[in-house]
């Protein structure tokens, strides 16, 4: 006589892609493999599309930079080849309203001073740009050569100027955007050599309110932070290594913390430097360590890595370049609410940047807005996603998998593949995507099931499927084609029998 069937009930992956756990071990809310899923706190969704917004460039684009004023509309500049472009708004590119330059590899902020509003850039080749809201000029500033600033950061109402491959930075006065700049000797500070690569602000809550802190990245990986606000009185608070930085845009503010991207992850400062020894656990990027090490061992040297803050939907963004020659990147996304990680594809980008409520990167002749409709501009966005292995409870005993039931909701006819991997043996889903779904009706595995109507609300997709398959561990391993709906997955059961021990 057969056993009776016994069911059990996973929550999707929302605690996201683990590359760092071992298969037997992981959480049933974490993932081995998240591709173009984004996990939210209450169930995980297949990412949105991006579309084409400024087109026509005739080189790569490499920088996007932010205009915000204190009134008025923002704006954005692509540096694309030798120029500066308006790429506010959807379209075709004009004309370049910078020429001459010498790369399109640049670094910028934005400083509110008595004048007006302003945008400040600096690539260390070319003279630094300035922008008004209306004109662009070069910089205007003694003491240093302005070609001579490859990094640029606004602390104490002061523009702080970091100079290219030497252990120092310039300051101008309180409010000012042009005159003399005083130089800052970090010489003897770092003992390790090489030089600064970046300079951010750091606000720390010092018990009677924030305090701002400035912090200094050197390449060999050591961090300084300097409290006060002038930098004739500055205080050394201390001395810390945690790990060689990479490119420029190292040092971003989240909150009131700050965020350093380094070969060991992206760390936060507020818990990596509350001792002397860097505890490594405390990267955000812990959970998926051994993707990031591995994307550093191949990737370092290539232009692009880039971490873009995107507070409208909650996710830290860090791009990883692979090709540089055909612009051709991944994408690590982390849920800022939950800490949970995915991986994005298909969105092949040198820089990124957020503009308004919306999300932007450039490509090799485009600037495309991410994060918006259901299609990318390549066709369908195609998820896949293998939940992690589970014994059910039952370590030792073998268990015969007769169904699984995946509960999604979507508000319009995707496409699913699936396929039961068992014993950590990673299989992809069988079957293959239908571009056009067939009318009424669901793509599952290799045949057609379901008679729902779909209508222009949200429809639950939620019956058992048949599988067969014999195993002690079992994890579900589903792809999605979106076919221009919107796809949430919330939670899967399965059904099967206990074995015996073997």
């Amino acid at each position: 006589m057969r056993a009776p069937g016994t069911t059990a009930s996973f929550p999707a992956p929302v605690g996201g892609l683990n590359a760092r756990d071992s298969l037997a071990s992981m959480k049933a809310t974490d993932a081995v493999v998240m591709e173009n899923w984004f996990p939210d706190p209450t169930s995980v969704s297949v990412r949105k599309g991006y579309i084409e917004w400024s087109t026509g460039y005739a080189n790569p684009v490499q920088t996007l930079m932010r205009y915000a004023p204190t009134s008025g509309a923002y704006k954005m500049f692509a540096a694309s080849g030798t120029g500066f472009y308006d790429a506010t708004a959807q379209g075709a590119v004009g004309a370049p309203v910078v020429t001459g330059l010498t790369n399109a590899q640049w670094c910028y902020t934005n400083i509110i001073t008595p004048g007006g509003s302003f945008l400040w850039c600096v690539n260390g080749v070319d003279n630094g740009k300035l922008y008004e809201g209306s004109t662009w000029a070069d910089v205007s500033i003694t003491g240093v050569a302005s070609s001579a600033i490859a990094q640029v950061n606004v602390f104490g109402n002061r523009l702080f100027l970091v100079e290219k491959n030497r252990l120092r930075v310039w300051y101008l006065a309180v409010q000012s955007i042009a005159g003399a700049a005083t130089q800052f000797d970090l010489s003897t500070i770092f003992t390790r050599g090489g030089y600064l690569v970046a300079m951010n602000t750091w606000s720390v809550d010092a018990g009677s309110g924030l305090d701002d802190q400035a912090v200094f990245v050197s390449s060999e990986g050591e961090v300084a932070i300097y409290k006060g606000i002038d930098p004739t009185s500055w205080q050394k608070i201390g001395m810390y290594y945690i790990g060689r930085p990479i490119g420029r845009n190292c040092l971003i503010k989240m909150a009131g913390d700050c965020l350093l991207l380094c070969e060991g992850g992206i760390f936060p400062l507020s818990r990596a430097l509350q001792s002397a020894t860097i505890d490594r656990a405390v990267a955000l990027t812990d959970k998926i360590q051994d993707a990031i090490s591995q994307s550093v061992s191949l990737y370092t040297q290539n232009f692009g890595w880039q971490m873009c803050l995107y507070p409208d939907q909650n996710q830290l963004w860090l791009n990883v370049p692979m090709l540089n020659s055909i612009g051709q990147s991944v994408q690590y996304v982390m849920n800022t609410i939950t800490g949970s990680w995915t991986k994005f594809t298909n969105m092949n980008g040198f820089c990124w940047e957020t503009v308004g409520n919306g999300i932007y990167f450039g490509g090799m002749t485009t600037v495309y807005k991410a994060w918006t409709g259901q299609f990318d501009i390549l066709g369908q966005v195609q998820a896949d996603v293998l939940q992690a292995f589970s014994n059910f409870k039952t370590q030792a005993r073998q268990k015969y998998f007769t169904m699984v039931r995946p509960s999604i909701v979507a508000d319009g006819a995707p496409s699913i593949l699936y396929s039961l991997n068992l014993d950590f043996l990673q299989q992809p889903a069988s079957g293959a995507l239908a571009f056009q779904p067939v009318i009424n009706a669901m793509i599952w595995g290799s045949m057609v099931w379901g008679s729902m109507i779909w209508g222009g609300g949200l429809q639950q997709i939620s019956q058992w499927q048949t599988v067969g398959g014999i195993g002690r561990y079992a994890a579900l391993r589903m792809t999605v084609q979106s076919n221009g709906s919107s796809v949430q997955w919330n939670e899967t059961g399965f059904l099967y029998e206990i074995g015996g021990v073997l």
